[in-house]
């Protein structure tokens, strides 16, 4: 039986290659949380092609949905095997204060496998590569959003 994390990568990398399609692969972003002063922002893009993004702080509550083309899921998916953090692997701790805490998942919900990873802003200083990727989907919200979420704070 080979690596889950492995095998994820390979799914993904079948699917840039033109092998497999999308269907099954699922990606999970959510920043903050509750009662963070920011908010909670949550980008859900599922292998189908729609891309989901919410932005919510006590009542007041912003929500995007899109179906993204191929070429669209291709950039993000590229992205993410760019920035593995799924090969990151920060300490299980308490939050700090000032702290942000970050939940990254990719799951192909076809073959059961799936690699998740919480962690919290001073973690970004010990791995670079989350740091790089939360540079890049901070773009991708200000994207999706036109603007109106300011993009994921760190």
């Amino acid at each position: 039986m080979s690596d889950p994390i492995e095998l994820l990568e390979n799914r993904i990398s079948e699917f840039l290659e033109g092998h497999l399609a999308s269907s099954g692969l699922h990606f999970f972003c959510q920043v903050g949380g509750r009662y963070d002063d920011q908010g909670i922002t949550t980008l859900q893009i599922s292998g189908s092609g729609w891309a989901l993004l919410s932005w919510r702080l006590d009542d007041e509550t912003l929500m995007y949905s899109y179906q993204l083309q191929t070429e669209d899921l291709k950039k993000i998916y590229t992205m993410l095997l760019q920035h593995p953090f799924w090969r990151a692997a920060p300490k299980r701790r308490s939050k700090a204060d000032g702290e942000v805490n970050y939940h990254l998942r990719v799951s192909d919900q076809k073959k059961g496998t799936s690699n998740g990873l919480q962690f919290w802003t001073s973690d970004v200083d010990e791995f670079p590569v989350l740091g790089e990727l939360l540079t890049r989907l901070s773009a991708l919200v200000q994207v999706l959003s036109e603007g109106e979420i300011e993009g994921i704070p760190r």
